[in-house]
Parts: C-alpha cells; sequence; structure tokens
C-alpha cells in the first residue's frame, strides 16, 4: 500500500518537458511512481484538480539568517511557492560570533542588506558562539519550509581575528578559520 497518491493534477516536473495530466505516489517519503494513471490503494489521497504538482522550489539567495528565527515561513520566499531556503549567501551569517561581536553582525546585516535594526535587534534571541550551535538553534525552531545554510566568511573572519579583521589574515589565522569552518 502507498502512503500517498495526488490524483487528477497537472504535473510539471521541472525538466523543461511540457506539463501533463497525471498523478504521483508517495511510498516511504520518496515518489513511487508518475503516472497518467495510479490504481495501487493508499492511506491518503489527495484529489489535486485544478491544482499543479511540482517539485520543491529552492530560493538559493536569501538572507533569512535572522528572519528564521521569528518568522518559521521565511516569508515572502514561501509566499512565491519556494520550499526551501539557502541562507548565509553574500557572506554575511550570525555564527559564529563571540557574545562581544553580536552588535557588530547585527549592524552589519542591518548595514549591508538594508534590513531594519530594531527588527533584528528585537528578533535575534542568541543562544549560540559557534556555527553548530546556530543550526541547532534554528533546527529547534517551528518551520513551515525547509532551511539551508553557508557559513559566511565576514563571520568566520571576525570569529578568528575579532575587531582586526579587515586587514590581511595571517596563515595562522587562515588556518583557524578552515578549522572554524570545518567544525
Amino acid at each position: 500500500m502507498l502512503d500517498l497518491v495526488i490524483k487528477n493534477g497537472w504535473i510539471v516536473n521541472g525538466t523543461g518537458t511540457p506539463g501533463f495530466a497525471g498523478e504521483v505516489a508517495i511510498h516511504q517519503g520518496k515518489i513511487a511512481a508518475v503516472s497518467p494513471r495510479i490504481t495501487e490503494s493508499a492511506q491518503r489521497v489527495i484529489d489535486a484538480t485544478r491544482n499543479v504538482i511540482a517539485p520543491g522550489f529552492i530560493d538559493v539567495h536569501t538572507h533569512y539568517d535572522a528572519q528564521v528565527l521569528w518568522d518559521p515561513l521565511c516569508t515572502s520566499s514561501s509566499w512565491h511557492g519556494s520550499t526551501t531556503v539557502v541562507t548565509g549567501n553574500c557572506g554575511f551569517t550570525l555564527a559564529p560570533c563571540r557574545p562581544q561581536d553580536r552588535e557588530y553582525l547585527t549592524r552589519m546585516l542591518a548595514v549591508v542588506e538594508d534590513m531594519s535594526l530594531e527588527a533584528l535587534q528585537r528578533g535575534i534571541t542568541w543562544g549560540w558562539e559557534d556555527f553548530p550551535g546556530y543550526l541547532r538553534t534554528i533546527e529547534q525552531r517551528p518551520k513551515a519550509i525547509n532551511v539551508g545554510c553557508y557559513i559566511g566568511h565576514s563571520a568566520v573572519r571576525r570569529y578568528v581575528m575579532g575587531e582586526d579583521c579587515r586587514r590581511a589574515a595571517t596563515e595562522g589565522e587562515i588556518a583557524r578559520m578552515q578549522d572554524v569552518v570545518g567544525e
């Protein structure tokens, strides 16, 4: 028995081929069949009449690093059909971050990405220092979509080099940055 069958939809599979009328079967969390008609029984059936059946869309360039902490929909990406977002673009992230550098990273996001400083200050509930800690924090939050994260070079440089992060890094600092990213 299948877990789910989505019937009577217009399938647009993302390959560039024309859409077509059909049905999709799901078994153990994976697509088991795509066919004009699925006859096998399922625990759940969704009638997709007048709807499109499509794979998830990925918004690969977002700055939801802070917003994901208070907005489980990651609006407006989800409002436009994205089911996955990728944060940490342009080298800006909230981790790694030592407590004394929180204001620096918050202001950097506000200025460079034209975000509301007040919204960032109110919405960011710091509870991490390293990148794995940030990932655990967002994993524990309710989310309506998937979130993937890059680790930003600006945060890594500040974490390793402190306030002197605008100069050229030494070989030792570069090695430490590689370790931090590896963690």
